[in-house]
């Protein structure tokens, strides 16, 4: 062969009738080779020199995960974690994940938190800038009303606040 064997052809060597040239001997080794088989060349395409040697997770869903600590294939010997490097209880994998998705939720919350202040600092820097630009425009029509008086001419554009015509020359 001149390379490693890959965990397809070694599972089919051990699982078939006359090593490769019969039937499997049951109806599993079937579903399991063929399973992985479809999982790999998905992946990774047809030809062998693209595919890795052994893919964890297509084989733990082609054994539909381990069972009592070992994976279906592998070996009587080798615990899962052995093989794997992953917790062998499909809880403790349900448990991790739903930790993942509260980490998740907690900083989302935190997200909309912030954006829930930057909002309400926006909204407050608004009402000072409206304030602010409310101040000035009335600061320019005194300074332009008194700058008219001065000069004594007529003011049509900037009446007084009072009201009264008098104020306006």
């Amino acid at each position: 062969m001149g390379r490693p064997m890959s965990q397809l052809e070694f599972f089919s060597h051990v699982h078939k009738k006359n090593h490769e040239l019969g039937d499997f001997v049951d109806k599993k080794s079937k579903r399991v080779y063929d399973t992985y088989k479809a999982s790999i060349e998905s992946k990774y395409g047809t030809i062998r020199d693209y595919q890795p040697e052994f893919d964890p997770n297509s084989w733990m869903d082609a054994v539909n995960g381990p069972s009592k600590g070992r994976i279906y294939g592998i070996g009587p010997r080798e615990p899962a974690s052995h093989i794997l490097g992953t917790p062998t209880s499909p809880r403790h994998s349900i448990l991790a994940h739903d930790e993942e998705v509260n980490n998740l939720k907690l900083e989302l919350a935190s997200a909309q938190n912030t954006i829930e202040e930057n909002n309400e600092r926006i909204d407050d820097l608004t009402l000072r800038l409206e304030r602010v630009e409310r101040n000035h425009r009335v600061e320019m029509q005194e300074t332009v009303r008194s700058m008219l008086r001065e000069l004594n001419i007529p003011n049509f554009q900037f009446p007084s606040s009072s009201g009264s015509r008098n104020d306006d020359v």
